[in-house]
């Protein structure tokens, strides 16, 4: 069986999480490696175990890195930053140590890097991300275009016209963007308004992810919000259906999982089960 390599990295207050993972083939690294929200109760299905590094994460990020550049394999393997937590918000005293990480990757370029974040502030990085060239990818996380919504069901994340601004910076710049609908949350009547929120996608992303809300380690904090306020239709597995199929109609080449890295057979053999 085919298998493939990726890695995550997620930046906390007091060091980092790094493990390493493979996929098969037919794998979608989205429905593993989302950025999540408060209360998501999915767990990252790891094949190596999580190392979480508190004294000099720095350093031993490099050393990883420098592991994996030495035996070819970060060539041809893709990082994801953040996926547990966002590693550029601003109020958990990491936003410092993910610029250094950055930094890092930079020297030891990663075959793809994929950063997931819901900050503007990233904007702050991108005399650094230039870089990488088209080795990088920002994927933002938009879960409505409905600022009250997302205002009233996740206070504290970022406004969504601040996250549509730091993403038009970046396209001004050549920078590949996806967008990670995940979760998604009420945009207006489910299926008369999903063409326009379908527009605003296809309008700012090159790849674009949606999620249900009731899907596998669903959110169960956001699925009691949404009862309570009687939104019982978005808790449905089929709620994000009428979004898709918009998007389907306006942009279906950005629905498709991100490719593969092209491996030879001595790699193939390294990732094998």
């Amino acid at each position: 069986m085919e298998m493939y390599p990726y890695y995550s990295v997620d930046s906390f207050a007091n060091g980092i999480a790094f493990g390493g993972h493979n996929l098969t083939k037919d794998g979608d690294p989205r429905d593993f490696f989302g950025l999540h929200l408060e209360g998501d109760g999915r767990a990252i299905k790891l094949r190596n175990r999580y190392l979480l590094h508190k004294e000099s994460p720095l350093k031993e990020l490099e050393l990883h890195l420098r592991k994996l550049s030495k035996r070819g394999i970060l060539s041809h393997a893709h990082i994801y930053f953040g996926v547990s937590t966002d590693p550029f918000f601003p109020f958990e005293g990491k936003f410092d140590a993910s610029m250094r990480f950055l930094e890092l990757f930079s020297k030891y370029s990663p075959g793809k890097l994929t950063i997931q974040t819901r900050s503007p502030l990233l904007v702050i990085a991108l005399p650094v991300l230039k870089r990488f060239g088209e080795n990088v990818q920002i994927v933002y996380g938009i879960e409505s275009n409905d600022e009250g919504i997302i205002q009233d069901l996740s206070p504290g994340l970022p406004r969504i016209a601040e996250r549509v601004k730091a993403i038009e910076a970046f396209k001004r710049f050549g920078i590949p963007i996806g967008v990670q609908v995940d979760p998604l949350l009420p945009y207006g009547d489910i299926n008369k308004d999903a063409p326009k929120f379908a527009q605003l996608l296809s309008d700012l992303a090159n790849q674009i992810y949606v999620r249900p809300l009731f899907s596998e380690g669903k959110n169960e904090l956001l699925m009691k919000k949404l009862a309570q306020r009687g939104l019982f239709q978005w808790i449905r597995n089929e709620s994000a259906e009428p979004l898709k199929n918009a998007l389907s109609v306006i942009c279906p080449e950005k629905l498709t999982a991100p490719t593969k890295p092209k491996l030879g057979p001595m790699q193939l053999k390294l990732f094998a089960a």
